[in-house]
């Protein structure tokens, strides 16, 4: 299993993440964040297989993708 941490001071809401995410786990926000932006956030975590394409897409580094204790890809 896998969590997906968004810097939400560095994204500017591009949707890229969402877009190229290949399982379709991230989805964007209804909330706002201080900047104004609709941040993604990992919406079907069972989703997530850890491919860590959002991580390299990003183009702010803006997301980490991290494994949970005691999982290894």
């Amino acid at each position: 299993m896998h969590t997906i941490q968004i810097d939400e001071r560095w994204c500017k809401g591009c949707k890229l993440c969402i877009i190229y995410c290949p399982t379709q786990a991230l989805h964007i926000t209804e909330r706002f964040t201080q900047r104004g932006i609709h941040p993604p956030e990992l919406a079907l975590t069972e989703r997530c297989n850890g491919c860590r394409l959002c991580e390299l897409i990003c183009p702010d580094f803006a997301i980490t993708v991290m494994e949970e204790a005691g999982v290894h890809v």
